[in-house]
């Protein structure tokens, strides 16, 4: 089997199974849920917010690349060891930090019954992996900001990357595949699917001010912090797609081969085609595009496929989606309690986490919802030798193809002032 084919076949699994969960790097955020801490990442406001004399400035550590250039997946379909699942399971999870265990695998049998003008499938364990919904993935990535801030005021250069997919079985080809149900005659299985991605260069402007603070000196970090950001984006590339594929069983099963149909439409971009879009916090943020617009269809005089250009330079407006973050942090005695709410693209997720130190060891406990709205835990710990410090966390999570929990370890290396 070509590799291309594989890693396709890899992604469409991945997007069947389910949402992609947000996934964790930074080993202190780890240890406490994977709660946003602030900075200058998705809350504006956290800018205007003063650094504690203690906080860590630091990278983590890929100690899960080990683990899978130890034992690298099977690429080749011929192998007796090749498996699209463990694949799929790797879009899912970067194997940045180390898998501690493993989601069982998927080995069932798959049993076929055929008799005359009936076609039973039954995958076993595999049929989990064909949820009732649509499988959706998708996220708005906004990549570190090349910049400088005077006063309360920042501008800064950015990429802007977005990306949504959403794949959909009708209920007859779902019920034959998850459900185990008879193939009927005169009836369609199909699938659909959505997707697009879009690539910008981003100028920012914005400013972030308290409007209510603590007295208890410039360095007291309580109080209410609000920040804005005006973004112009120059659109670099563009593709999405609207397709189809599927069949119609005939009058009487297995009397004529079956004839797989697929149709849709594309839309394609370079820098040459993109446009201007401004935005407030990526709020109504629109880019204009002339696309190249073409429309593909199966040939049944060849067996193949027709792609067929219908406009050169068509217009186009496509949206970045806004993505809401709601976060709160407050010191208790000894303890840094923090918690945020995540709203962006087919998701929705919560953390909560907690750190606490004695002496040079800082003890992290965490919890959050993830985006299969499983309950996930983590515990992590922090050990301080003079300016330089250790993290480690470990982690359940749920991003697997059978959504299965597991859990995984993450170490980084901090710097204290």
């Amino acid at each position: 089997m070509n590799k291309s084919i594989v890693a396709i076949a890899a992604l469409a699994l991945a997007c069947v199974a389910g949402r992609a969960a947000a996934q964790t790097y930074n080993a202190r955020r780890m240890g406490m849920g994977g709660v946003d801490l602030g900075g200058t990442g998705a809350n504006i406001a956290y800018r205007a917010v003063p650094a504690p004399p203690a906080e860590p400035r630091g990278f983590s550590l890929p100690i899960g690349l080990i683990q899978v250039l130890a034992n690298p997946p099977q690429l080749d379909a011929g192998k007796p060891d090749f498996s699209i699942f463990d694949l799929a399971n790797l879009l899912y999870t970067v194997p940045w930090n180390l898998q501690l265990t493993q989601p069982d695998p998927i080995a069932s049998d798959v049993n076929v019954s055929i008799s005359q003008d009936s076609l039973v499938v039954n995958l076993g364990d595999a049929q989990k992996l064909f949820p009732q919904q649509s499988g959706k993935i998708g996220a708005v990535l906004n990549g570190p900001s090349l910049g400088f801030s005077v006063h309360r005021v920042f501008i800064g250069l950015l990429p802007v990357v977005e990306y949504d997919n959403d794949l959909t079985l009708n209920d007859a080809l779902h019920g034959a595949l998850a459900n185990a149900d008879p193939f009927l005659p005169n009836t369609l299985y199909s699938m659909t699917d959505k997707a697009r991605a879009q690539l910008a260069a981003g100028a920012e402007l914005g400013f972030a001010t308290p409007l209510a603070r603590g007295g208890a000196g410039p360095a007291d970090r309580s109080g209410f912090y609000v920040g804005a950001r005006l973004k112009a984006l120059r659109g670099l590339a563009y593709g999405d797609h609207n397709g189809s594929i599927g069949f119609t069983t005939p009058d009487t099963l297995f009397t004529k081969p079956v004839d797989v149909r697929y149709s849709g439409q594309l839309n394609d971009a370079g820098p040459d085609g993109g446009g201007i879009g401004v935005g407030v916090d990526d709020i109504g943020t629109q880019v204009g595009w002339k696309v190249r617009q073409s429309a593909v269809y199966s040939d049944s005089a060849t067996g193949g496929y027709v792609q067929q250009v219908l406009n050169e330079r068509a217009p186009l407006e496509s949206r970045i989606p806004t993505v809401l973050t709601v976060n709160a942090a407050t010191q208790v005695g000894r303890a840094l309690v923090a918690a945020d709410l995540v709203s962006g693209v087919n998701n929705t997720q919560a953390h909560l986490g907690a750190e606490i130190w004695a002496g040079r060891v800082a003890l992290r406990a965490g919890t959050y919802i993830d985006a299969n709205k499983l309950i996930e835990g983590s515990l992590g710990t922090g050990v301080r030798f003079g300016t330089l410090g250790l993290d480690l966390a470990v982690s359940s999570h749920s991003r697997n193809v059978t959504q299965q929990r597991v859990l995984e370890m993450g170490a980084g290396i901090s710097f204290y002032r």
